[in-house]
């Protein structure tokens, strides 16, 4: 059964929208990370291909090679090539940049969220507030790009229980005495 979010006071609208905005932040910022590491992981690869195939190939003119040296040279060649291909088709600079901006904007909103709700008084928010909060979130999701399954995932299973402290200090893992 899914549970639908239906609030019946301002206070229960922001605290919801604290918790989506918080698991949004996470959500881009781990894709970000991800993306990242491997568009490194593919540049460095392609890199070092493309340094040995140049040097093999450079070789290769000096002197007469054996036939596998050759197969060799021109696998690695080719697998240079696909690496470079990879990085443009995947567009990891772009996709990361995405993430980073939308968890920027995220990141943004949770803190003006945590804002509001310092200072709200009562039960209830003017519509004005809840306005430009909706708005927000309208232009974050315009732009922001799509979360990987898993990380998704993850990041909804690691808020299955979650606890609003009052304190930055309640934030901080908790450790266990080393006596």
């Amino acid at each position: 059964m899914e549970k639908i979010f239906a609030p019946e006071e301002s206070r229960e609208v922001i605290r919801g929208w604290l918790i989506h905005a918080r698991k949004g932040w996470k959500k881009h910022e781990e894709a970000a990370r991800r993306l990242e590491s491997q568009y490194r992981r593919v540049g460095v690869a392609s890199v070092v291909l493309s340094a040995v195939v140049g040097t093999s190939l450079f070789a290769s003119l000096q002197a007469s090679y054996e036939p596998w040296i050759r197969i060799l040279a021109g696998l690695l060649s080719l697998s240079a090539a696909v690496l470079s291909s990879l990085m443009t088709f995947h567009r990891y600079e772009e996709r990361v940049e995405k993430h980073r901006a939308a968890a920027v904007s995220f990141k943004s909103a949770l803190q003006k969220l945590e804002t509001v709700h310092t200072t709200l008084a009562g039960p209830t928010l003017d519509h004005e507030s809840i306005g430009q909060i909706q708005q927000e979130f309208d232009a974050i999701g315009k732009f922001a790009p799509v979360v990987p399954d898993d990380i998704n995932r993850a990041v909804e299973e690691r808020f299955e229980v979650y606890v609003f402290v009052a304190k930055a200090e309640d934030l901080r893992p908790e450790h266990k005495d080393r006596g």
